[in-house]
């Protein structure tokens, strides 16, 4: 039933919890109970507007990839430092294969995209950085938000 209700919240957060119990098969008081429990559990980390980049002026993606020339433990938290101050950037991934780090940014426009090139060096100078390299989307052919629910088989037990 859990799984049903997380389903249904990825799809339309913003539907009435009547709307919600009835599409799940439950009364709206155990829908409300299990949607905390959820909540409580950290398995619903939270419920946001997806806004539309395009409409907002938001015209480029890229990734950067970045190779580090040594790795330390610490490597993790400087990272975060660092990408708290930078919104521009959505994503980033410590990766295991060529790469060390895969970040995913968005900006306005080919100028700023350019303008955060230039200062990237100096931007991660607390990292090890032995070399980067950025590519651009040309066109989003899929995205999603939502998780595959379809081959878990049940949740955690402290629920």
């Amino acid at each position: 039933m859990d799984l049903k209700i997380l389903g249904k919240l990825q799809k339309d957060c913003t539907q009435s919890l009547d709307l919600l119990s009835d599409s799940v098969g439950l009364s709206s008081t155990s829908c409300y109970r299990r949607i905390r429990r959820l909540e409580s559990v950290g398995i619903i980390k939270a419920k946001v507007a997806v806004l539309d980049e395009k409409k907002l002026g938001i015209q480029v993606t890229a990734f950067f990839l970045i190779k580090l020339d040594k790795d330390s433990n610490d490597i993790d938290r400087k990272m975060q430092h660092i990408l708290a101050n930078h919104p521009e950037i959505q994503d980033c991934y410590l990766m295991t294969g060529e790469f060390d780090f895969v970040m995913v940014a968005k900006f306005r426009d080919a100028t700023e995209y350019t303008e955060y090139i230039y200062r990237f060096l100096d931007t991660y100078r607390d990292i090890p950085i032995r070399t980067y390299s950025s590519t651009l989307v040309v066109r989003t052919v899929k995205k999603s938000y939502e998780l595959p629910l379809q081959g878990v088989q049940h949740l955690p037990p402290d629920l």
